[in-house]
């Protein structure tokens, strides 16, 4: 799988994602621009490229263990998915536990490559009204048509 990387013309002096060991499960993703975050106030950051990428693959995007540790830094949704089909500038929305601050250069988030199964044919059944099957209970979480 070949993952084509296409820096943001706007930034000067890209740092380049990569892989820091030879066993690397995952690539470091390098803050292009200094970053302040306080805690229940999420940042939507650039990480300055877009990529090409083959079909049947995407990338998780997932914060550093060290800076979970750090900070307590985390991806706002809990997990960033690129599709093999989005083509534009990867982007993440983190927040923190604790204030901290990163600077240019700083090695925050980390991004998995993974091949993709599709299913074939996807069928959803609905329960029948009344039918609780895989709920908490209560009425609020009923399934209707």
């Amino acid at each position: 799988m070949k993952l084509r990387i296409k820096p943001d013309p706007k930034i000067k002096n890209f740092l380049w994602p990569k892989y820091k060991t030879g066993g690397a499960a995952a690539f470091d993703l390098y803050l292009q621009e200094d970053i302040s975050l306080r805690p229940g106030e999420p940042a939507e950051i650039s990480l300055g490229f877009s990529t090409d990428m083959d079909p049947g693959w995407a990338v998780e995007i997932l914060p550093r263990s060290s800076t979970g540790m750090r900070c307590g830094v985390y991806i706002w949704n809990t997990l960033g998915l690129i599709d093999a089909d989005f083509h534009g500038v990867w982007c993440a929305k983190i927040d923190c536990q604790t204030p901290c601050r990163f600077r240019r250069g700083d090695r925050l988030l980390q991004a998995i490559i993974r091949k993709v199964d599709r299913a074939e044919d996807v069928e959803v059944e609905h329960a029948a009204r009344g039918d609780h099957s895989g709920s908490t209970g209560g009425n609020e979480n009923k399934i209707t048509n």
